[in-house]
């Protein structure tokens, strides 16, 4: 998602996960531990959210 296109549901997750490490924010996809843990729970609003706010972060 590199830029600020419509964003989708899809998963961000690229399978290189540091929130296991502790760290509160994924190096890899940029979800927060959250984000992460709450994904499957999320409805396709929720998940479109995240990954736009990714995208914006991406862009800057």
């Amino acid at each position: 998602m590199h830029s600020s296109s419509a964003a989708t549901s899809e998963s961000p997750c690229v399978g290189h996960c540091t929130t296991v490490l502790g760290d509160e924010v994924c190096r890899s996809c940029l979800r927060t531990f959250e984000e992460v843990t709450r994904w499957v729970e999320m409805n396709d609003e929720e998940r479109c959210a995240v990954n736009q706010r990714i995208a914006v972060l991406m862009a800057d």
